[in-house]
């Protein structure tokens, strides 16, 4: 019994200290004072009986849709802490497949945290409480922090990183990899527009009117669609009164607004017409793949031509051939490319054309040789080539230097889609450089591989030699 005195007068002055004291790591008053506070605040206070609750992090006192890893984890680790928390309704994101509950977002309130830093790596965090009602600041419910942040905590809070609350804006596009995310959101959107309407049921044609930069979004608004009440698609032209199309709008540098419409098919009909937008981030600018900057020459120091002997290496056996000379700045998988002056786009092998092309790898400062399809070429007649022209007035040859090894992957995977070259003969090759004309070069040209999103990057440096 003497034993165990000490150690409970020992435990209970322990968690005394940390319950009164004032923690010095940002995430342990996250954690034991500001989320029991504001727990107790939001459950007996009147005003916010029965209101909804978005917590956020503010930036110049406005909502902010990118924010940091930092300040962001703290509201996870606020949000953890409120969620379960009995008379207190947190907004939340509808997530697929659950049942439409269209006010599962909106928000009464805006209660955020801001974060100041001050110096030699201290910092000063408030929590505030906007009411959206008038756009007012609540008085009388604000916490403050102000201690030191670690060397990781500064790391974070450099860190940029969007809000999923706000994803599909303008400062947080989606990504090209979340087409799904985005098909979802817009679908939830005109559903929950649809259902506040009272002029009656839409019966929805999807329709696809060819000038879609996003192909197949607009069938998978349809698809989320289906899971709604309120509106029914058909296939079905004769019993639809409403169709859905889809647009995007080119913003610039790759960014997309992208729009799904929901419009009654006859002029006079009593059904609104119902708008939802997002933006997408694409990883290249449609219509401009091949846009390379000029500058980035950090991979490929220079490109010449050279006389090859007669080896397995030349096209032509018995006989010699030119090649194509690449030095690397550094290490780099290369991929060599001819762009033909009247038949298109295609890659080029030391390989037999039997055989499954691969990239070459190029070592920092050593040089990489490719054997061209020509049985010979004049020096004086080859010019160096700064731009991709998409309408070459000769043969011209690329070389397409890849610092990263993901990025080689993902470029390797487009390239194989273009025919292969290894012989003098000409080769149709890809002529269909924009996706928007895609369907039209396809129906017109039955050689045609697809469109390949050649992508430009920092990391792709371009040189080439034009006959």
């Amino acid at each position: 019994m003497r034993m165990t005195r000490p150690l409970a007068t020992l435990l209970f002055v322990t968690l005394s200290l940390a319950a009164h004291g004032k923690p010095r790591d940002a995430g342990t008053w996250v954690s034991l004072q500001l989320a029991p506070a504001l727990i107790g605040e939001l459950t007996s206070h009147p005003r916010f009986k029965g209101e909804q609750i978005r917590l956020v992090v503010f930036s110049d006192d406005q909502p902010a849709a990118l924010s940091n890893e930092f300040e962001l984890s703290l509201r996870d680790r606020l949000s953890a802490a409120v969620f379960d928390a009995p008379g207190i309704r947190l907004a939340a994101q509808q997530e697929p497949g659950e049942y439409l509950d269209c006010t599962r977002d909106d928000a009464d309130y805006y209660i955020g945290m801001q974060l100041t830093l001050l110096d030699n790596n201290k910092a000063q965090i408030n929590l505030r409480t906007l009411d959206l009602s008038d756009y007012s600041w609540v008085t009388g419910l604000d916490f403050t922090w102000k201690g030191d942040l670690s060397s990781g905590q500064m790391q974070l809070l450099e860190t940029p990183e969007a809000d999923p609350f706000f994803r599909g804006q303008r400062s947080t596009p989606y990504a090209e990899s979340q087409a799904d995310m985005l098909a979802a959101q817009l679908a939830r959107d005109l559903a929950c527009k649809s259902m506040r309407q009272t002029a009656g049921e839409f019966v929805v044609l999807v329709a696809d009117h060819g000038n879609d930069l996003l192909p197949g979004m607009t069938a998978m608004v349809g698809s989320n669609l289906t899971s709604f009440t309120g509106l029914r698609l058909t296939d079905d032209p004769r019993l639809a009164n409403a169709e859905l199309r889809g647009e995007s709008h080119d913003v610039g540098g790759g960014l997309q607004q992208y729009w799904s419409t929901l419009a009654p098919i006859h002029p006079n009909s009593a059904l609104p017409t119902l708008n939802s937008s997002a933006y997408i981030q694409l990883s290249t600018t449609p219509g401009n793949y091949f846009d390379i900057p000029r500058s980035d020459r950090s991979l490929v120091g220079s490109a010449t031509l050279v006389e090859l002997a007669a080896t397995g290496r030349c096209a032509s056996p018995g006989r010699g051939c030119v090649g194509m000379q690449v030095r690397a700045e550094r290490d780099a998988v290369v991929f060599f490319l001819n762009h033909q002056k009247n038949h298109g786009l295609v890659r080029l092998s030391r390989h037999q054309c039997s055989q499954r092309s691969g990239a070459q790898v190029a070592r920092a400062n050593e040089s990489l040789q490719m054997p061209l399809p020509v049985n010979a070429l004049s020096p004086e007649v080859v010019t160096e080539v700064q731009d991709w022209s998409r309408v070459p007035e000769g043969d011209t040859f690329y070389a397409l230097a890849v610092g990263n090894s993901e990025a080689a992957h993902v470029l390797s995977r487009h390239l194989q889609k273009l025919p292969l070259r290894c012989t003098p003969a000409v080769r149709f090759g890809l002529r269909c450089l924009c996706p928007s004309a895609c369907a039209t070069c396809a129906s017109r040209s039955p050689h045609l591989q697809g469109c390949i999103p050649i992508f430009a990057s920092t990391s792709i440096s371009m040189t080439g030699a034009s006959t």
